[in-house]
């Protein structure tokens, strides 16, 4: 059966990849919320059984943040990622006018830097930016 790609997934199946790759599950609310906000989805299914998806979230400008590429190993190494990130990429730029450029940034997964870099993309720090940083919190209940 030829593999779907759509535009459209559940928070439970969001979840689902999540766990397929190593990543922890996130709450039922986080995931539909986050995929309810995405500008971007791309999901890829085998037979109905969600296989893959990536996200876009674009402010509409110049900032565009790669998120969430998410292959089962299974399905790796077919080159289901790199036409998600290449379909990601050609809807966000089909949003921009003539002569525009935008950024385009992610977080990499440890040791999937490889896989981001075939695609155009650069490690940092480098000659012209900083490394890249990010926080996590968690948000506790109130007194």
């Amino acid at each position: 059966m030829a593999l779907q790609y759509t535009d459209h997934m559940t928070g439970d199946e969001y979840n689902e990849l999540r766990l397929s790759v190593g990543f922890h599950s996130i709450t039922e609310g986080q995931a539909q919320r986050g995929l309810e906000h995405t500008t971007f989805l791309t999901a890829v299914r085998d037979g109905g059984k969600i296989v893959a998806m990536g996200r876009m979230l674009f402010d509409f400008g110049y900032t565009a943040y790669l998120g969430d590429v998410i292959v089962r190993p299974e399905y790796q190494g077919q080159g289901i990622g790199k036409r998600i990130v290449e379909n990601l990429i050609d809807r966000t730029m089909d949003s921009a006018h003539e002569g525009e450029w935008i950024m385009f940034i992610l977080g990499a997964a440890k040791n999937k830097e490889p896989f981001y870099e075939k695609l155009g993309f650069q490690k940092r720090p480098n000659e012209t930016s900083g490394g890249g940083m990010s926080m996590y919190r968690t948000k506790q209940k109130r007194r």
